[in-house]
């Protein structure tokens, strides 16, 4: 099954293609009016459409829709943007493959980037949720100060990762609940603070290893949501 998204999509109306996705419907797929293709709005539903294919336009009328049995993951990764844009992409993309529900992206005292292209990771969650087949498009959170997010994440459990000694931190895989609303919160390729880790711990955050190894923001980032996808199996 092919998928596409469209987040105007729902039962009874007609919808323009976007040209880009046109084409590829066209002439890549072959598609031709009359045939059906499937679409989700990101927002859960999995819709039919019947196609009308002309040389410059391809539109499709919506005939059906489906609830789907996933559910949101109940996941929020808080991660500090990577001074390689590329590296950040690359983890937005498998994250989405494997299942998130949110993205923040946190500005800290050890940030190697303070501003982020939305636009371009946008598509790139629109392009990796078709890709996996997913209903549920992840949510995307403008760059904030490590502060606002701690004092306003309101997960029922909440975990920052970091890398410096402290007798209280767990490891990740250990205290994970299933089901149970999650944030994480992965510094930068720094680390958090010492200042920054007692302010998360302030409000109810528990520190949290990933493992032995020391990993590149994207690489932890990417090994917290496996961790919570493979608990939740």
């Amino acid at each position: 099954m092919n998928l596409f998204f469209h987040p105007e999509a729902n039962v009874g109306i007609k919808i323009q293609i976007d040209p880009a996705e046109a084409t590829h419907i066209a002439k890549a797929l072959r598609k031709k009016t009359g045939d059906e293709i499937h679409f989700t709005n990101g927002a859960g539903k999995l819709f039919v459409g019947q196609l009308e294919v002309n040389k410059l336009e391809v539109f499709a009328n919506i005939i059906s829709e489906t609830q789907c049995q996933e559910l949101p993951v109940q996941l929020e990764i808080a991660v500090a943007p990577t001074k390689n844009n590329e590296r950040l992409e690359w983890f937005v993309e498998k994250a989405v493959e494997i299942g998130i529900g949110n993205f923040a992206f946190l500005l800290c005292k050890h940030s190697e980037r303070t501003h982020i292209k939305m636009e371009r990771l946008d598509r790139i969650v629109v392009s990796a949720m078709k890709q996996s087949l997913k209903c549920y498009k992840p949510e995307l959170h403008q760059e904030m100060s490590l502060t606002e997010w701690v004092k306003n994440c309101n997960a029922q459990k909440k975990f920052i990762a970091h890398c410096r000694a402290s007798a209280d931190k767990k490891i990740l895989r250990d205290v994970i609940d299933k089901s149970t609303p999650t944030a994480i919160a992965i510094g930068p390729e720094g680390d958090f603070s010492e200042e920054e880790i007692e302010l998360a711990v302030k409000h109810g955050f528990v520190e949290v290893s990933l493992g032995n190894s020391r990993l590149r923001t994207e690489t932890a980032a990417l090994a917290a949501v496996l961790t919570f996808d493979i608990v939740n199996q």
